[in-house]
């Protein structure tokens, strides 16, 4: 219980310090350096939670830190190549742009769970999972993401499933005739990490606007390797050990799309026109220049 404890007020700890964000990115300097902190945060922070017996702190600690900053950067560099795909309007961009965006992600998560550089890979794909091994024996697995499965629900009872964008885009993209919130309307919906857009060609043109929130999403699954100890202490306590282990060969906790959630509404809460001083769409209109200011929600 320990564990539960110190990662649930490591978590209060992040979401404070991320939830308002200290500057609005200007360039690609301060853009570059925002990502690199979250990474760098992500992985100390993890890398200390998951400390083995006998490892030395501080030691850990800075370990988790340069890993985590190297994923940042690599996330950094992965929205940047999407700018290429808002100017251009080529699709060749997005595979290459979610594979580094991966990279990037996976390096954070290998930080934050006190594991080399190296260890792991994944690639989502919706709420799937593909998974690469390379500690000892390589090893391709998949597993299922069960927030990602819950909310894929929404995109599916409000659209159809676009089979040529999602093959382009790598995640799953659905096409509805309008989408409405709140009374305004909307060209496009992040839903975890997959997207859906109206059926015309203003959803099309909202797909790098959407893809850079995906990217949001991904970008702090780091926070999952934060409940690596607490799961496995709370199921020695229960008893629970081996059916801990059958479940995770099934499902990957995918946390980070609470933390996410959490930390988009308290960007702003409450404020009926959020588009206007919420720090996310700001990062997404910084990347994509997809935001007009007066009339994108007539």
């Amino acid at each position: 219980m320990k564990y539960f404890i110190r990662t649930l007020f490591l978590t209060v700890l992040f979401t404070i310090c991320f939830s308002k964000p200290v500057f609005s990115q200007a360039n690609d300097v301060e853009a570059g350096l925002f990502n690199i902190g979250i990474g760098s945060v992500l992985g100390g922070v993890g890398a200390v939670i998951n400390k083995k017996p006998g490892e030395r702190t501080g030691k850990v600690l800075l370990k988790g830190l340069w890993q985590g900053a190297i994923g940042g950067y690599v996330v950094f560099e992965s929205k940047r190549l999407v700018r290429e795909f808002a100017e251009t309007g080529d699709f060749g961009y997005v595979w290459p742009v979610k594979i580094v965006n991966s990279a990037g992600t996976s390096i954070i998560e290998n930080a934050a769970a006190n594991r080399n550089l190296w260890e792991r890979w994944h690639l989502n794909i919706g709420f799937n999972r593909f998974e690469i091994n390379t500690e000892e024996n390589f090893r391709l697995s998949y597993r299922i993401m069960p927030a990602a499965l819950v909310a894929s629900f929404y995109p599916i009872s409000e659209g159809k499933f676009h089979l040529k964008h999602s093959l382009k885009m790598g995640t799953l993209v659905f096409t509805t005739p309008k989408i409405e919130q709140d009374g305004y309307s909307f060209s496009g919906q992040s839903i975890t990490n997959m997207i859906l857009i109206r059926e015309d060609q203003r959803g099309k043109l909202a797909l790098p606007h959407e893809l850079i929130h995906n990217f949001q999403y991904e970008r702090v699954s780091g926070f999952n390797s934060f409940f690596i100890k607490p799961e496995k202490a709370i199921a020695k306590e229960l008893g629970l050990t081996n059916l801990l282990k059958t479940y995770n060969k099934i499902f990957y906790n995918d946390y980070n799309a609470f933390l996410q959630a959490g930390l988009y509404w308290l960007a702003n809460p409450g404020q009926e026109e959020y588009w206007k001083n919420n720090f996310f769409e700001n990062e997404v209109e910084y990347y994509t220049n997809t935001l007009p200011k007066n009339n994108f929600f007539n």
